[in-house]
């Protein structure tokens, strides 16, 4: 009677849904930050003129990109090696998106530096803060990324080297002392079952 064989079972692709959601948090309140703070945040306003300079939407946005970046370096690291557990995903997603969050409040809501006697008005916070969010952001990720999203085979790499290391300088003792043994028989110091014996035992401990 013929026996049918079983259909292989297709391979098991990780569960990334978290790990979107997750990403997709983080983009959303770097960039949520930036829109808010274009809308509300207090601009740069000259003594004299008294021009109004939206420096939140006009420069805002370059610190929003360098944190995207740095948020889809990371992001795309453990994407590649393929981690599904939730607590490094849930660090990047919700702290990139308190990291953001924190930095539209404070440049919406601090007060702002007045200079000269017809004073200028700098929104010297919001610079602050988006410098500190970029900052803090490429910690969080640098950290996220090196505590869990390397690859596991590159820890075992140094000890394999050390390894390979001991067994050529074993080989190479065992070569030298075999040379020096049969110099030593080729000069009649040993006999021939003398140096059999001695060159059996050499090359067992290669």
């Amino acid at each position: 009677m013929a026996t049918r064989e079983a259909p292989p079972e297709p391979a098991v692709r990780p569960d990334l849904g978290f790990a979107y959601l997750m990403i997709g948090i983080a983009l959303g309140c770097v960039w949520l930050s930036y829109l808010l703070g274009a809308l509300f945040s207090p601009g740069f306003v000259t003594g004299v003129q008294h021009q109004h300079f939206n420096s939140a939407a006009g420069i805002g946005w370059i610190f929003n990109a360098i944190a995207t970046g740095l948020v889809m370096t990371a992001a795309l690291q453990g994407i590649r090696a393929r981690v599904t557990d939730k607590p490094p995903w849930t660090m990047l997603g919700l702290g990139v998106g308190a990291i953001w969050i924190a930095v539209m409040l404070v440049a919406v809501f601090a007060p702002v530096w007045i200079t000269g006697t017809d004073p200028d008005k700098i929104p010297f916070w919001a610079g602050i803060a988006a410098t500190g969010g970029v900052v803090l952001t490429w910690m969080l990720c640098r950290f996220v990324k090196s505590a869990s999203f390397e690859p596991v085979g590159s820890s075992a790499a140094p000890a394999t080297t050390t390894a390979t290391a001991g067994l050529e300088s074993a080989a190479d003792d065992a070569t030298a002392s075999l040379r020096r043994l049969g110099q030593l028989h080729d000069s009649g110091v040993i006999t021939d079952a003398e140096f059999q014996a001695k060159k059996d035992d050499l090359l067992s401990r290669i």
